[in-house]
């Protein structure tokens, strides 16, 4: 049991102590659990000093950024080429890039930090002035000569719900504070993705420029083509290929016709593909491969066009105008898992927009992309209500197990982590589980979310920006909710009145 629920109880059994039976007797075991309670961990000087230390290093980092980018901008020669054929100015403008990146991400860390060492000050000072309160109230209960005096005893009690109160607030802003610090750090560190393509085959320039692909339509930073988990995985995968795959590899890399044609060939190798298979998906988009709009339609479903978390807001997901919906079959789980895996797999994408013949008219339209769609989902859907039994009364939608079932079989091969289902109850049981679905889509590994009320339905978290949390709805749109929409069953946010309450998330675990 954690500390803020030791402070939730504590504060609830003095508001519903009786004082008519037993009340001294009771409020003095209450008083003591209360003085148990331990302070808020935290430093505040300290974490009030390392966020100084951020906020004075940005504006240094800020002034190499305007450089660079100065730099990039003039007119420099293109001699300089690395190993994946980049131009001087590609580099000198990915660097720029980069560096304006920590410059953001300097402020921003300094600021979480900044709100982080008031909040636990905050918690501690009212801490304090609980627990003296309350040291007060175990002094005057010792001092009570008549037990039978109840107007003493509910002044007393009066007193206990106060004091229990401020050590309850405190326990409650402390944690989360440190609960909302943690996700967005978390969520800026993902974002070091240079860093997580850690392979000894790639030049530091190669992996600054293929980190920096982004799918169009949006902020770079909100549609990077390789997610943290991707360059991770990319990495690691290559340098267990032989000498032989390896310089298949980086010749496909070096004749690449854009960092985002580079980008999404890494995504496919960290998605699981062997390098015959990559080869063959790049004789497919390789014609293409200057033109990132038409990659992004083909390879990436879902980018988020601005940063825009106003809660409740639907924005379309759409092929050639072709809604990514489920229709009005029972196929929410087959059909959010289906486009969770076009969005980390770029041959699976392909193959579902269109039929593995880009550019053919008979293959490559809305119409063909919608009928494949729902063959796919159909199959994903009929495998997996083969998983198990299905209990009667359930209709025809698919039960947990058969969910766990599509999503280790669809989605885990190509991010790695295996899913696990967990119920969520109640408020306490969403509270908990938000680290680490935050930590999940943050590295770009979605998160199935099952959500009742007056029927089920399963959507798809994935993305967060500090308290928000984003979801794909197989009826064929993405919203933000936040994470109070999600505690305490607001989700009718991103689906509608009848399913108010977060029921369960199945999480990957590495």
């Amino acid at each position: 049991m954690g500390t803020r629920q030791d402070a939730e109880n504590v504060a609830h059994g003095w508001e519903s102590v009786n004082v008519y039976f037993g009340g001294i007797g009771s409020m003095k075991s209450l008083a003591d659990a209360a003085l148990k309670l331990p302070e808020p961990k935290g430093n505040p000087q300290q974490l009030a000093d390392r966020a100084n230390d951020y906020l004075k290093a940005a504006p240094k980092a800020d002034a190499v950024s305007v450089d660079l980018t100065r730099m990039a901008s003039s007119s420099l020669p293109r001699v300089w080429v690395g190993e994946a054929s980049e131009s001087a100015c590609d580099v000198i403008t990915a660097a720029a890039k980069e560096v304006d990146r920590v410059v953001t991400v300097y402020g921003d860390v300094g600021r979480e930090l900044d709100v982080l060492a008031d909040a636990i000050a905050m918690a501690k000072a009212k801490h304090n002035d609980g627990y003296a309160a309350m040291a007060g109230v175990r002094n005057e209960l010792d001092g009570v000569s008549n037990p039978w005096d109840f107007g003493h005893a509910e002044e007393i009690k009066a007193k206990g719900v106060s004091a229990a109160a401020m050590l309850r607030d405190a326990a409650v802003i402390a944690e989360d504070a440190g609960r909302k610090a943690a996700g967005r750090l978390d969520d800026l560190a993902s974002q070091a993705r240079a860093g997580k393509l850690a392979s000894s085959n790639l030049t530091s320039v190669d992996k600054l420029v293929l980190t920096q692909a982004a799918a169009p339509g949006g902020p770079e930073d909100l549609n990077a083509i390789l997610s943290a988990n991707d360059a991770t995985r990319a990495g690691d995968r290559l340098d267990k290929l032989s000498a032989q795959d390896r310089a298949r590899v980086d010749s496909l890399l070096d004749n690449a016709r854009s960092p985002q044609e580079k980008a999404y060939l890494m995504k496919a190798l960290a998605a699981g593909h062997n390098v015959g298979e990559i080869e063959n998906f790049d004789r497919q988009i390789h014609d293409h491969g200057d033109d990132p709009q038409w990659l992004r339609d083909r390879l990436t479903p879902i980018v988020t066009p601005d940063h825009d978390t106003t809660t409740g807001q639907n924005v379309p997901v759409t092929y050639q105008g072709s809604g990514w919906s489920q229709d009005q079959r029972p196929t929410c789980v087959a059909y959010s898992t289906m486009t969770a895996r076009a969005q980390v797999d770029p041959l699976y994408s392909l193959n579902l927009t269109t039929g593995g013949h880009p550019g053919d008219p008979a293959y490559d339209n809305p119409q063909a992309f919608h009928e494949r769609a729902r063959v796919e989902s159909e199959r994903i859907y009929s495998e997996g209500r083969e998983v198990g039994w299905h209990p009667f009364g359930q209709g025809d939608g698919m039960n947990t197990k058969q969910g766990i079932s599509v999503a280790n079989k669809e989605i885990s091969p190509a991010t790695g982590g295996h899913y696990e289902h967990k119920d969520l109850d109640d408020a306490d049981d969403r509270r908990n589980v938000l680290p680490e679905v935050e930590h999940a889509v943050d590295n770009g590994k979605p998160v199935p979310i099952q959500v009742r009320g007056d029927g089920g339905h399963q959507m798809m978290i994935i993305g967060h920006e500090g308290d928000k949390l984003q979801i794909y709805n197989p009826w064929g749109h993405t919203v933000w909710v936040s994470e109070d929409d999600f505690i305490n069953g607001h989700m009718d946010k991103a689906s509608d009145s009848r399913l108010p309450n977060a029921d369960g998330v199945h999480i990957p675990k590495d």
